[in-house]
């Protein structure tokens, strides 16, 4: 079912704005009447002014909730340099209500899934286009999960003591891209791509 009315609230808020400003705040090519959205190693084209969505090599239209969140970073996108700082998510502003379900949907799975394994976290990291970070933790990478949004992962993994943790965490300008509950979708959606390159490898 199409999300409504959140899914034609944005494409008619979208459609009022000049694309290729759009396109330059976003980070994102616009050319041919459409926008092209690099996110996690897929191109997702939005037509404009109409918005159709659709995936470069894919037969059928992505996920509307896919759709709605890229939709929501071409409104949200205000050019804003990226800040190199690196803050959790309970410390982005406003996100109280959100915080159980982020945890839950995000740092827990990561963990649960790759925290026996942090050599097949690596592989599934650098198969999703991930950088090695010199940071705590046991194992960690940057992604670019959007032109302008990107994320960091700092796994911990689990010992006779302590069980697996897992950091999630964003440059401090991601609320500049996205708004605090498409950041939920975000963080989950990189969490499922990495356990699926994982299972893909095995």
């Amino acid at each position: 079912m199409r999300l409504d009315p959140a899914f034609a609230k944005a494409q008619r808020e979208l459609a009022a704005l000049p694309p290729y400003v759009v396109a330059a705040k976003a980070g994102v090519d616009f050319s041919g009447g459409r926008f092209t959205i690099p996110f996690l190693g897929r191109a997702i084209l939005i037509a404009y002014p109409g918005l159709e969505a659709r995936e470069a090599r894919a037969e059928t239209p992505p996920p509307e909730w896919l759709q709605l969140m890229l939709l929501h970073y071409l409104l949200t996108a205000d050019g804003a340099a990226v800040e190199d700082r690196w803050i959790s998510y309970r410390e982005l502003t406003g996100v109280y209500l959100f915080e159980g379900k982020f945890t839950e949907h995000v740092p827990v799975r990561l963990a649960q899934a790759f925290g026996r394994d942090l050599a097949a976290f690596r592989r599934a990291s650098l198969a999703l286009g991930g950088t090695p970070l010199s940071r705590t933790g046991d194992a960690a990478f940057r992604f670019l999960a959007l032109p302008r949004l990107p994320v960091a992962i700092i796994l911990y993994g689990a010992d006779e003591e302590m069980p697996a943790t897992a950091n999630f965490l964003f440059d401090a300008s991601a609320t500049h891209y996205l708004p605090i509950e498409d950041l939920i979708i975000l963080g989950a959606q990189v969490a499922a791509a990495l356990i699926q390159a994982a299972e893909a490898a095995e």
